[in-house]
């Protein structure tokens, strides 16, 4: 057995090589948060935890440390990863986290309210989201010449939501860092035809031109919204920021955030410090009035913030972790790990345990036949079960079975 570790770029490349197959597991450190998790689920201890603090605070090191010499690769910690920080890899082919026996579960949907605009894509903090453009002003050649003619946005009706200004280049945003992408939408009016094509591709009857339209037909579809959920960490950003309430989500962790509030006036340092926020992939912490202020709507209850203060004046308390199980016999030993991550308490040893005939046979012996000539049979099947069942591209093969 050889194990080996590379570094490419801001991953760390974890391989171990027999004579039957390659694991790779890869780490990527800047997706990295260190909420901890991956510690506590470990199944053989090969994973601590570093100073989240000073790496929230710009210390250019990775969040946590694994060491290879440990490792089993058994692809628990990419399984429970909340930030996506892992992929794994067995001869070449790419596991998927619904492939394992045992994995954290979120869902994301797109619903029928969805108008495919523009807020969701620019909010969500792993680019899980993309909106595939298929037309806009300038793949129509036909344009009023020489007309006169007036538009407006009308601001009440107006929801921010950015269609007018990726379909055309009259209509500027003003940008925000927030759960509302732009804060305003401007007109460059002498970029304007009066094509009145805007007037339809408003879900909100919000922009009203005096002019010619250049088409008769109705446009079609301009835009459409995808969602990646194998790059979604469930935060539900998209939600809370989505002016028509087109998506859903469903948390893989749920729990709450306490905050130490009476000694916060004394021990946070808001000014020089704020290494919660810095750490926080959902953008959950914030700072308003002078006070640090959690929205319990987008956080993922991952750990990172309670990690990364050095006062310890947040706790995280997981109060259930929805797992998706497959059929596969050694599931037990992977929700083992959920227990440790909700209890916080790292393993006492591996998970891996040696398959024996006797146990084999224990297990089927309700469909073994009286008949002793027959019990023999089976018993040597059984055997003959036993070894493919010791041998890991076997079980991966049905461990992964898509």
């Amino acid at each position: 057995m050889e194990r080996t570790v590379e570094v490419s770029g801001t991953e760390f490349i974890f391989q171990q090589k027999s004579e039957i197959e390659v694991r790779k597991l890869i780490y990527d450190y800047k997706k990295c948060v260190g909420c901890g998790i991956c510690v506590y689920a470990c199944p053989v201890n090969a994973i601590e935890l570093q100073p989240v603090h000073d790496i929230a605070l710009g210390l250019d090191m990775p969040p946590v440390m694994i060491d290879h010499t440990k490792c089993v690769f058994c692809g628990i910690c990419f399984a429970f990863c909340p930030v996506n920080a892992f992929r794994f890899i067995i001869d070449d082919f790419e596991v998927k986290k619904d492939m394992t026996p045992a994995y954290l579960k979120g869902s994301v949907k797109k619903l029928e309210n969805c108008v495919n605009c523009a807020v969701c894509y620019k909010i969500c903090p792993t680019n899980a989201i993309e909106r595939k453009i298929k037309l806009r002003r300038e793949d129509i050649p036909i344009k009023n010449e020489g007309i006169k003619g007036s538009i407006r946005i009308d601001d009440e009706k107006c929801k921010l939501c950015g269609i007018c200004v990726e379909f055309c280049s009259t209509f500027k945003a003003v940008e925000s860092d927030g759960l509302k992408p732009y804060e305003k939408i401007l007109i460059d009016e002498d970029l304007c035809d009066y094509c009145k094509l805007c007037e339809e591709i408003c879900p909100n009857e919000a922009i009203k031109v005096e002019g010619k339209r250049i088409v008769e037909d109705k446009l079609p579809e301009i835009a459409e919204v995808v969602i990646d959920e194998d790059k979604c960490i469930f935060c539900a950003r998209c939600v809370k920021a989505c002016p028509y309430e087109g998506v859903e989500v469903k948390k893989p962790i749920e729990g709450k955030i306490v905050l130490y509030e009476r000694l916060l006036d004394s021990k946070c340092d808001l000014t020089g410090c704020k290494a919660c926020i810095f750490i926080c992939p959902t953008k959950a912490w914030s700072v308003e009035d002078g006070k640090l202020i959690i929205d319990e709507e987008i956080c993922i209850f991952c750990g990172a913030c309670k990690n990364a203060c050095h006062q310890n004046l947040i706790v995280v308390k997981k109060s259930k972790i929805n797992v998706k199980t497959n059929e596969i016999p050694w599931t037990e030993g992977w929700l083992k790990a959920v227990d440790r991550i909700l209890n916080e308490k790292v393993s006492e040893g591996a998970i891996v345990e040696e398959i024996k005939t006797e146990e084999i046979a224990e297990t089927f012996k309700e469909y073994i036949p009286k008949a002793p000539e027959i019990d023999k049979k089976l018993l040597k099947k059984l055997e003959e079960i036993e070894k493919k069942l010791r041998t890991p591209k076997f079980r991966r093969t049905i461990e992964f079975l898509p």
